[in-house]
């Protein structure tokens, strides 16, 4: 068919990947609950997927990882879906780096000062009135801030990328760091913790990928969490 002398072709989208994992789970009648069991993903990081939401997954490595076990559970082809979120990945990249050139400049011009006692008097006061401020804000940022968490690798781990980790034993040490006052839980279990802040634990393992959850609480709720990837080999 044609219209003003051009032709008209119907164009077919591609499919999101959310899309093809979620009517894949219900083509297969699976529920979220069983995929979390069977691929050891949490629930939330499932629902992300399937709807494209990746600013909701921790880091891109761990996209990629979720979407491959995924992709695996469903017996999807795993290598069509990889390149199709690298091509999603690269134009989100460009379209970030395209905002940030069409950010407008914003050109300062050099303020002129004159010198007099009162000027003097006037920024005696204003820095003792900031030294003060800064001082109160320091306290309350401290008071409400998540805690600081540090994970240490253990030397008989290989990493293999940001949070994951190879080991060839059905246990795991999980070593860290963080602020003396807060509390760690390793899986839901509490750790207690030593002077300085440190904290050690050992987890057992099963055969595979599984997720070791480690959380920082400060006393005033706010919380730090540090996901591991552990990839168990035989």
């Amino acid at each position: 068919m044609t219209a003003a002398g051009f032709r008209i072709r119907k164009v077919k989208l591609e499919q999101s990947i959310g899309d093809k994992l979620k009517r894949a789970r219900i083509r297969r009648k699976i529920s979220v609950a069983e995929v979390e069991e069977g691929t050891r993903i949490r629930a939330k990081f499932i629902l992300a997927l399937e709807s494209d939401s990746w600013d909701q997954i921790p880091s891109e490595v761990y996209g990629r990882g979720y979407l491959e076990a995924y992709a695996e559970y469903l017996k999807l082809p795993v290598e069509a879906l990889m390149k199709q979120y690298d091509r999603a990945r690269a134009m989100y990249k460009r379209h970030e780096a395209d905002a940030v050139e069409l950010a407008p400049v914003v050109r300062q011009t050099e303020p002129r000062f004159l010198l007099t006692p009162r000027f003097f008097m006037i920024s005696s006061i204003s820095i003792a009135a900031l030294a003060f401020a800064g001082m109160v804000g320091y306290q309350f940022h401290r008071f409400t801030s998540a805690p600081f968490l540090q994970l240490i690798t253990p030397a008989e781990a290989k990493t293999i990328g940001t949070s994951q980790l190879e080991v060839y034993a059905d246990n795991f040490t999980v070593h860290g760091k963080t602020t003396e006052d807060a509390t760690v839980f390793v899986n839901g279990t509490r750790v207690p913790l030593t002077t300085g802040g440190e904290f050690s634990t050992v987890v057992q393992l099963e055969p595979g990928t599984n997720q070791v959850d480690v959380k920082a609480v400060s006393p005033n709720g706010t919380n730090t969490e540090e996901p591991l990837m552990i990839t168990v080999k035989q």
